[in-house]
């Protein structure tokens, strides 16, 4: 996994600011060009993203970088330091933003900010889950799940490669009820249809005990 991505027309800075950071235990990635926004992958926390792209502005990739990885941290890098192309920057979903020339220091200490920051999202194999916004994508395409739907959803994947028990699933998901095993094998069944691809591919049955999540 790659903590940071930057993608910067001028080679020599993003191979510098990518050697710094790895100086302090940041894994970074230097890119040079506008259409590397198609290759990046979904585990990274932070895209360094500057503005002036040669002929692309890298406003019109926040979107794009967005719409792939909706959980990222973007911050900008540009030479305009006039408040209304930050103020833009902010307005079009930018997470921060830093003037050139800028010192290597004060772009790792906002660098850290934005790692340090509390999320919801959990990220696993080509899942995005967000439990407070009860949201599930796959690939960036939202899968829909009712409200009980995603909290059992949620329970079997933050419980993943463990093996768990119908009845502790019922009461974990339901709580102390008239709840039978027909009920969960309802929901899991419906979870599965918009989930997986092919049989047990995320959700795998234990024949005699109950479910895992892989």
């Amino acid at each position: 996994m790659q903590d940071i991505w930057i993608i910067d027309d001028e080679k020599e800075l993003a191979d510098a600011i990518a050697k710094y950071f790895a100086m302090f235990g940041l894994s970074a990635k230097a890119q040079y060009d506008a259409n590397s926004v198609d290759g990046i992958p979904c585990d990274v926390q932070v895209v360094l993203l500057d503005i002036n792209l040669g002929a692309v502005s890298g406003y019109d990739l926040i979107e794009k970088i967005r719409k792939r990885c909706n959980d990222v941290k973007i911050l900008l890098i540009s030479a305009r330091g006039e408040e209304r192309d930050m103020l833009k920057g902010y307005y079009l979903g930018a997470d921060d933003y830093i003037v050139k020339p800028f010192s290597l220091k004060v772009l790792l200490c906002k660098v850290k900010k934005l790692l340090e920051k509390e999320t919801s999202i959990e990220r696993y194999r080509d899942l995005t889950v967000d439990k407070n916004a009860m949201t599930l994508t796959r690939d960036g395409e939202e899968i829909k799940l009712k409200n009980m739907e995603f909290r059992l959803f949620y329970h079997l994947f933050s419980n993943r490669g463990k093996a768990l028990d119908k009845d502790d699933i019922i009461r974990a998901v339901w709580g102390e009820g008239y709840y039978t095993d027909n009920t969960l094998n309802v929901h899991i069944r419906r979870i599965r249809e918009r989930l997986e691809r092919y049989p047990n591919e995320y959700i795998v049955t234990l024949w005699g005990v109950g479910y895992k999540f892989v």
